[in-house]
């Protein structure tokens, strides 16, 4: 079955839409897996820096 012009311009947009959505999914997955592992750093070094410290470490 061949496809006409519009058929052509149809087909073509659906894969540009399909594959542009796609594209935005994984980057976005990526990037929330970047601030989870940021996030998660952040934390650590606040829980680290808790605690009752001598006087010798402040500074003036």
């Amino acid at each position: 079955m061949p496809l006409g012009k519009f058929g052509k311009i149809t087909l073509s947009w659906a894969v540009i839409t399909i594959s542009s959505l796609s594209l935005f999914v994984v980057s976005k997955n990526s990037i929330n897996a970047s601030r989870l592992e940021n996030m998660k750093s952040r934390e650590r070094m606040r829980k680290s820096n808790q605690g009752e410290y001598p006087d010798v470490y402040r500074k003036l």
